[in-house]
């Protein structure tokens, strides 16, 4: 399979203990294999699964999306941050339409292929989510670790508006980008 779009799930399980690595335990195992259910990627609060190779079908989203589309599900456990998972599904979601060359538009959800309610907690605040993708997916909301001894922030497009220095190994989160004007020479 050659993916053309990301499919956004949720489990729908919200039993103590239903992360994502139990789901990477279950989507292996004979009840998942009997339902015929396979998905690719599945997140929680603090960590992501892959199950599948991008290039393989999964069985997710009715004929079409299984054959058209990676699937991610996100975790809806009652103990865990619902946000945090939703953020670290934005980061999967951005590395991915990084490296397949996707825009938001290749992203849909599970209800555009089955009309099936998911994902739920994400169905009535989508727009909202598609926002947070857009924008540069090489730069918005991506962490960014420091390899040279310093690194200039700014947040006015002057060279006189440093803003921080961080250091050699420090990590920050990048919220936009900022082109800083080239100044005049002097002669």
């Amino acid at each position: 399979m050659t993916p053309t779009s990301i499919t956004v799930h949720e489990t729908d399980n919200t039993d103590v203990g239903a992360n994502a690595e139990m789901h990477s335990i279950y989507v292996k195992g004979s009840d998942a294999q009997e339902r015929e259910l396979s998905w690719h990627f599945t997140v929680d609060d603090t960590e992501a699964y892959q199950h599948l190779p991008i290039d393989e079908v999964g069985r997710h989203s009715g004929r079409e999306g299984n054959h058209s589309s990676l699937s991610i599900e996100l975790c809806v456990n009652s103990y865990g941050d619902f946000n945090a998972t939703r953020a670290n599904a934005i980061e999967l979601i951005f590395m991915l339409m990084e490296e397949l060359n996707f825009t938001t538009e290749n992203v849909t959800t599970h209800n555009y292929w089955t009309n099936k309610n998911c994902p739920c907690n994400l169905l009535s605040n989508w727009n909202e989510f598609i926002d947070e993708l857009g924008g540069s997916p090489e730069v918005k909301g991506r962490l960014l670790e420091v390899i040279a001894f310093e690194l200039w922030v700014y947040d006015q497009p002057d060279w006189e508006a440093r803003y921080i220095t961080v250091k050699q190994g420090e990590v920050f989160t990048i919220n936009s980008a900022l082109t800083v004007m080239v100044p005049k020479c002097i002669n």
